[in-house]
């Protein structure tokens, strides 16, 4: 049986903040009309993937991940790819463990399924994070999706992703909730509530964690130092590094109920007191049908 080191290192996966800007590259959707695109999705590390070839390059598992402003990649990625740098100046790319530099980079072609977009931007992060080829080190992010896309569809129920082009979502299920989304730097945003205590929180499918949380949250929902310690073994990787549980105060808690997406969930619901942005991970999504509208801005959710 496998450590729990092994298990749990790469759980948590890169989030990485920057201001947002709008992608480069014409709004070449559908590419040939394709209306809506589906394709199968792979869960690694708790986390969605799904397949995509670069500059016509052998297919890659990208991370699907929403709490990621741009798509970003390590450099040992970026040498097989053929990247081409922009030119432009070095950015710094904010995670969940600190910061880190990055080049910006254009991917000519990028093609999920039947869907072909070029001069994608993207960044090639100074330091890997991750072992070569590993998880999390090539990561699919929002800004351009957000821009070509009329919705985002990620079904952890069928291990599918859908990508629509020319209309809002319409949801399969007649009991879907419907919750307003907003955008800050880039990142889908979902309003969370609990014991009277409201907060913000990025919808994150490239956490595999669930309910996320910082101390000074924590704190206002009265467990400023309770929970469960989640050891020294567990190492947290992610842009900006990696670090043990036990150096940043990793912590389980329960909270008696939660509010978000129009469920309430009572009894005890857990959540993880962590370094980083308050956020919904993939432990929370799984079992549903998971919408970003970009169009409407709705957040649609379907069990």
């Amino acid at each position: 049986m496998k450590s729990l080191l092994a298990l749990l290192s790469a759980c948590l996966l890169a989030s990485c903040m920057m201001p947002y800007m709008p992608p480069m590259g014409p709004m070449n959707g559908g590419g040939g009309g394709v209306a809506q695109v589906t394709v199968p999705m792979k869960m690694m590390g708790d986390t969605p993937h799904v397949m995509a070839s670069v500059n016509d390059r052998q297919p890659l598992p990208l991370l699907l991940d929403t709490g990621a402003t741009y798509s970003i990649v390590t450099p040992d990625v970026a040498t097989g790819l053929n990247l081409q740098p922009t030119g432009g100046s070095r950015v710094t790319v904010r995670g969940v463990h600190g910061s880190t530099g990055a080049s910006q980079a254009v991917m000519n072609t990028m093609q999920v399924g039947e869907w072909r977009a070029t001069n994608v931007a993207c960044l090639v992060r100074g330091m890997p994070g991750s072992r070569a080829g590993g998880l999390g080190s090539a990561i699919l992010g929002m800004n351009h999706m957000r821009y070509y896309c009329s919705f985002l569809t990620i079904d952890y129920r069928r291990g599918s992703v859908e990508l629509g082009f020319s209309r809002p979502y319409q949801p399969l299920s007649p009991t879907a909730t419907r919750t307003p989304l907003r955008w800050a730097n880039g990142l889908p945003v979902i309003r969370v509530s609990s014991e009277g205590v409201s907060w913000d929180a990025v919808v994150d499918t490239g956490s595999c964690w669930g309910i996320v949380i910082d101390q000074s949250t924590a704190a206002r929902l009265g467990h400023a130092y309770d929970g469960m310690r989640m050891g020294s073994n567990l190492i947290l990787s992610g842009v900006g590094g990696s670090v043990s549980a036990d150096q940043v105060g990793a912590r389980e808690i329960r909270l008696s109920s939660a509010y978000l997406c129009g469920e309430p969930h009572n009894g005890s619901v857990p959540a993880f007191v962590m370094p980083g942005p308050k956020r919904v991970g993939s432990r929370f999504w799984q079992g549903t049908r998971l919408t970003l509208d970009f169009r409407s801005n709705v957040l649609w959710l379907e069990r």
